[in-house]
């Protein structure tokens, strides 16, 4: 039995490297993400576990005896499922690992914006206090969170912002309307949620339907004191727009834990992270010792079950369950 490990950030795979020489096999960290070496390290791959390596068609159709790839998170747009599921082999995730840490993480940025902190603590270091240089604050409860979204972590934000005195609002196609109704929440469509809310959090899978969701069009229907928040996927956004949007005033700010542009310096990126209008951090949403752990463990866990027969819990492609 052969596992590769394609490519991760983690400190050390001490856990992974146990459980599966327990198990009899061989681990081999590839720590890649170029294709062609790709097809090469999971040609004779009996699992593939991988981070942000691209698993494509390409990389699939070398696999020569693979029967399951887990991704070390929560979405798997970086994988070809159907190219996988053409050659029966399972592609499962880790569903919930982090949902506290980034609906925390969600929060502490709609926080920041609120109460217009990055303004506040560049006054601080101002040897003169002025506060007509602050930028206007209102007060959050009454406010409007729209989340775009709502899964586990939406779920947990909207129970957190509740709190906080907040009225929810969701755009979910797969919520049900007694769900929102339980969680305090209202459902409502697309172009609702984007005219009422003063906060707009996104919480959606990337894919063909929500590749650049926000873009010119939906950033023209929101309110120009509002701001969105993101903690999923850098795809979401049409980053060019967005800069375009802050420029113009349209919307008063952003707060982004995940850009398309991470791993490539680009001139919009650059104009992001420095932007007066911004608050970004390096896809850090999901960070503590205990997610790491738990993601770690878990994505091992289902490769390994996989290859004992059994149907790994975090599943994607159900058609393959046994």
């Amino acid at each position: 039995m052969k596992i590769v490990i394609t490519d991760h950030r983690f400190p050390d795979l001490a856990q992974e490297r146990r459980a599966v020489e327990s198990a009899g096999g061989t681990l081999v960290d590839a720590q890649t993400t170029d294709e062609q070496e790709l097809c090469r390290v999971c040609a004779n791959a009996d699992g593939v576990l991988t981070a942000r390596a691209a698993i494509t068609r390409r990389v699939i159709e070398s696999m020569q005896r693979c029967r399951i790839i887990v991704r070390y998170g929560i979405g798997v747009d970086t994988v070809d499922i159907p190219a996988a599921t053409e050659r029966g082999i399972m592609v499962a995730n880790v569903p919930d690992y982090c949902i506290d840490e980034v609906s925390d993480h969600a929060l502490t940025l709609l926080l920041m914006l609120s109460r217009q902190m990055i303004p506040a603590i560049t006054l601080a270091r101002q040897d003169r206090w002025v506060m007509s240089n602050m930028p206007p604050l209102h007060r959050l409860r009454g406010q409007v969170c729209g989340l775009v979204g709502c899964g586990k972590i939406g779920s947990l934000l909207a129970g957190k912002v509740k709190q906080l005195g907040m009225r929810v609002l969701i755009h979910d196609p797969y919520l049900s309307e007694s769900r929102a109704r339980d969680m305090g929440a209202e459902l409502v469509s697309f172009d609702v949620l984007l005219a009422q809310s003063d906060f707009i959090s996104l919480h959606a899978p990337l894919n063909e339907q929500t590749h650049y969701l926000f873009g010119e069009a939906a950033f023209a229907k929101m309110k120009s004191n509002a701001a969105v928040i993101n903690t999923s996927r850098g795809g979401l956004i049409d980053e060019a727009a967005l800069l375009a949007a802050l420029d113009a005033g349209k919307i008063f700010g952003a707060g982004l834990d995940v850009l398309e542009s991470e791993t490539a310096v680009t001139p919009v990126r650059t104009a992001l992270v420095n932007h007066p209008k911004m608050i970004v951090t390096a896809h850090t949403a999901w960070l503590s010792v205990e997610a790491r752990a738990t993601l770690q463990l878990r994505a091992i866990e289902q490769a390994l079950a996989c290859l004992r027969g059994e149907t790994p819990y975090g599943l994607i492609n159900r058609e393959l369950a046994k």
